[in-house]
Formats: structure tokens, C-alpha cells, sequence
């Protein structure tokens, strides 16, 4: 069976396998990139849609195999030709991108809404702290994302900035910024809730909600930006001055400055898509045992085929 095969890769076409780096030859216009080969000892792995649910990346590209080893998993039998592809993973000695997808922090928002929607069945009902249930979290999401409702992004952005503090906090990282550690002590209380045992039976739903909240984040941010920029540019105009970094600008989503844009990422939009998808198929598999979570696991596959497909070149 052939299949479209994907490569994640980070800003720079760099795709890390193990300890391994591949530079990849990235594409040029309606050009594909040359070929590219791994370094001495390793391989070039090829996803298709299943396999890449563990692996989304920053770029996402589609490629095809020059010269196929085989598939990853698979036992005996002939090597596959490029293309054919078992297990998910296809191992190459020599492949080329042929184009890129338009794979962004919106499309991984989107991603990471479709998962946490899918999965949460009666968890929709369940009343987070502030008295938002679920299924409004998500339904505020959707409308950040559709930039119809400025009152939800408000909402929504202090579930963000509460569930990176509960993250760094279950990690045991240090947080090393004032205003985060205040935040941390202010809302104690609603962390102890997210805690609490009544939440056993949807803890992980919530995490996948929570999740894809965390990836819309990186979609509102830039937003601000690009509507402070706006403004500048009419009120001020461009001149040949380097521009000087203002004071920083306070949002729902965390703090950015102009001129110096920047904000707190902890996680990237990406890696917020992954972990939702993660957490999704925890959820189906504790709902329902292994067959759930492979029927979520394939749910997941062909939303991520058609976002894809939609949004390659």
C-alpha cells in the first residue's frame, strides 16, 4: 500500500533521530530539496500519519524515499520498496522532501482542539475550577480561535497560564520568574483542585482540554503583537530610527513586549498538540481498554491526513 510519508523537522530542517541531527535539503518554491542522507550509521525515518502523532514537530514536510532499508518493527520478508510503507515508519538510506505543509502554530492549535473535543464524551460536564465545565473551555477555544469572542480569550487565558505553573510545578522545575512564582502562590488554591480525587475519573480529559488551551496560547500571543504593531505603525510611522523595545504588554496569555517580542513559551504549540493528542488517547484507554485508545489513535491519524492534506503544497 502506498502511503503519503512525513518528516517533522525543527525551523531549520533539522530532523533529530536518537543522538543523530539530519540536515534536510528543504524545498524551493514549486522545487523539491536534493537528496538527503543520514549521518554515517544511522537512517532517515519516514512517518506516516499514525507514527507521526509521537513525532510533530515545528515544520512538518512531506518526503519521499530515494532509496528504502525497510520498515521499522517489521521482521523478515522483502525489503519494501520507497514508498510501501509497515509498521508506520519507513527506514531510508536516501530520501528528498518534495514539499512543505503549512504545519503552524494555528494548525497545531486546531490539531490539539479536534483531539481534547473527540475524547471527552460525559467529561464534558465537568466543572473545572471557576465553574467553566469542559465542553466550554472548548467551546471558548473555538471561538478564540475564530477571533469571535475577546471575553472567552480572557477566560481562556488564565486557564493557560494556571496550567503551565501546574506543569512546571509536577515537573519540579524551579520557576525563576517573579511574577510567575506570585501567580503560583495566588492561585494555590485552584491548583490543589485540579488535584483533587474527584477528579480521578476525568483527570486525564481535563489534561487534554487543558492541553490544547496551553497550544492556543501560541496562537493569542502573536495576535497581540500584530495588533500593537498595527497601531504603532499608523500612530507613529517608520523611519530609518532602530526600533526600541517598549513596555511590556500585559494579555490574558502572558506578558509580550514590542520591539523585542517575546513571551513565555514554556512549551511550543507543537509539543502542546503532541502531549493533547497524548492525553487523549489516555483518557479513550481508560475509558475503554486498548481497543479505544487504537480507535482514538486512528481517529487522531486521519484528522492530522485531512489537516495536512488540506494545507500542503
Amino acid at each position: 500500500m502506498t502511503v503519503r510519508l512525513y518528516v517533522s523537522t525543527d525551523s531549520a530542517g533539522v530532523q533529530r533521530v536518537g543522538g543523530a541531527e539530519v540536515s534536510w535539503s528543504l524545498p524551493s518554491g514549486a522545487s523539491p530539496g536534493a537528496v538527503t542522507t543520514p549521518p554515517p550509521g544511522s537512517s532517515l525515518l519516514l512517518r506516516d500519519t499514525t507514527a507521526l502523532l509521537d513525532e510533530l514537530g515545528e515544520r512538518i514536510y512531506v518526503v519521499e524515499a530515494v532509496e528504502a532499508v525497510g520498515a521499522v518493527g517489521a521482521v523478515g520478508g522483502p525489503v519494501p520498496s520507497p514508498g510501501t510503507v509497515r509498521s508506520g515508519v519507513l527506514e531510508a538510506s536516501a530520501a528528498r522532501i518534495l514539499s512543505e505543509t503549512a504545519w503552524n502554530t494555528e494548525a497545531a492549535a486546531r490539531f490539539a482542539l479536534d483531539c481534547a473535543e473527540h475524547v471527552l464524551g460525559d467529561a464534558a460536564d465537568a466543572v473545572l475550577p471557576g465553574g467553566e465545565t469542559l465542553g466550554e473551555v472548548v467551546r471558548d477555544a473555538r471561538s478564540v480561535l475564530e477571533r469571535s469572542s475577546p471575553a472567552a480569550e480572557e477566560r481562556l487565558g488564565t486557564l493557560a497560564l494556571l496550567w503551565a505553573v501546574r506543569r512546571l510545578r509536577r515537573h519540579g522545575a524551579q520557576l525563576g520568574d517573579l511574577a510567575f512564582g506570585t501567580f503560583a502562590e495566588d492561585r494555590q488554591a485552584d491548583l490543589d483542585a485540579l488535584d483533587d480525587p474527584a477528579w480521578t475519573t476525568v483527570a486525564t480529559a481535563r489534561d487534554a482540554v487543558l492541553g490544547a488551551v496551553e497550544a492556543l496560547r501560541h496562537v493569542a500571543l502573536p495576535r497581540h503583537v500584530a495588533a500593537e504593531e498595527a497601531t504603532y505603525d499608523a500612530g507613529a510611522g517608520r523611519d530609518d530610527t532602530p526600533a526600541t523595545p517598549s513596555a511590556p504588554i500585559v494579555t490574558p496569555w502572558g506578558t509580550v513586549t514590542f520591539g523585542a517580542e517575546h513571551h513565555r513559551g514554556f512549551e511550543p504549540a507543537w509539543v502542546a498538540a503532541r502531549d493533547t493528542a497524548t492525553r487523549a488517547r489516555d483518557a479513550a484507554r481508560d475509558r475503554g481498554g486498548d481497543k479505544a485508545e487504537s480507535a482514538e489513535r486512528s481517529f487522531q491519524a486521519g484528522r492530522l491526513e485531512q489537516l495536512l492534506a488540506r494545507t500542503s503544497g
